[in-house]
């Protein structure tokens, strides 16, 4: 007997026993004790990703399945992914690369001049992103970051997804909660082309904002002139030129859902309150009061719930995905 014939017996003698297990009556159910690999969730949409304005910024976008394309998106979804897509609409989310542009920033500063001996400061104002030296100042850093996300990044990321065949551009929401209220809230008094916003725990009416906030003024006296807020002129300036309120009128006729909790000290309710005032001014006189819509949660602070993130798909699905007649009706 050669040798190959003693390997291959070897090796059948060595394979048998597992073909007798798989069994020749198709696949037996695991054996008590060997759970089954649980498949990998399928993604709900189909998802692109593309690095744009020379690396600055990376636009990730799931458009659904279902349904027939062109498809309404929204950029910033504070919803789930899923739920937007189950419901035929499509989400944008993107990424700026501060690292480059700081890097960027770094290489086209001057060269440092000598050091100066340093002279005492005010003790700062405010806390996270609102910090600062003093309180004429109060928040100038934060609102300057949501400018140039509002009036830089958006318009960026629209253009890009407005050349996206599948996306329909007379369709295109923006939603934001908190720091991302207040950038959706200046993104859609920039650009006209945003068809409508929600608007979560967030405001317009800044100085009443950095007054009241408990991560600025807080209210407290000692910050305070006869109980107003005093900031610098350039500043206060800065500030009127891209407060929402002073440019509400830019709103109509595109619908706007504004969501508060009443038991929020980050956004106090001073500021939520001028805001719900000045918008159902502006829509009331358009003729179109019922597009803007503001909710206010008695119990809640700055944390919203369930409840609220229905409210905010249900109103998505009522401006985005129903027939135009019902959008577009006066």
């Amino acid at each position: 007997m050669s040798r190959r014939s003693v390997g291959c017996r070897a090796l059948f003698a060595l394979v048998a026993p597992l073909l007798l297990l798989l069994g020749s009556s198709g696949c037996k159910p695991a054996a008590p004790g060997w759970p089954r690999l649980a498949p990998k969730p399928t993604p709900p949409g189909r998802w692109t990703e593309q690095t744009i304005n020379q690396g600055w910024i990376t636009v990730n976008v799931g458009l659904p399945h279902h349904g027939r394309a062109p498809y309404p998106v929204v950029l910033s979804p504070i919803v789930p992914d899923r739920e937007l897509l189950s419901r035929g609409i499509g989400v944008v989310r993107w990424k700026t690369n501060w690292s480059i542009v700081a890097a960027v920033e770094a290489f086209q500063k001057p060269k440092p001049t000598p050091a100066v001996p340093a002279v005492p400061t005010p003790e700062p104002v405010g806390v996270w992103m609102l910090r600062s030296e003093r309180p004429g100042i109060i928040g100038r850093g934060y609102f300057r970051v949501i400018t140039t996300e509002a009036h830089k990044t958006v318009p960026v990321v629209l253009d890009y997804i407005r050349r996206m065949p599948d996306v329909d551009e007379s369709r295109i929401a923006i939603t934001g909660s908190s720091t991302g209220g207040f950038t959706a809230l200046q993104a859609m008094a920039e650009n006209p082309s945003i068809a409508a916003g929600v608007i979560q725990v967030a405001c317009g009416g800044y100085p009443i904002f950095l007054k009241s906030s408990s991560l600025a003024l807080d209210d407290q006296e000692k910050y305070l002139a006869a109980g107003e807020i005093v900031l610098d002129d350039d500043y206060a300036a800065e500030l009127e030129s891209i407060d929402p309120l002073s440019r509400a009128s830019n709103f109509p006729p595109r619908p706007v859902l504004l969501v508060s909790g009443a038991q929020d000290r980050a956004i106090p309710a001073a500021c939520v309150e001028a805001t719900a005032a000045r918008f159902s001014e502006v829509y009331e006189e358009a003729g179109l009061a019922d597009r803007f819509k503001w909710v206010e949660f008695e119990d809640l602070g700055h944390k919203m719930g369930p409840e609220a993130e229905l409210l905010i798909l249900d109103f998505l699905e009522e401006w985005l995905v129903e027939p135009r007649e019902a959008r577009t009706a006066p």
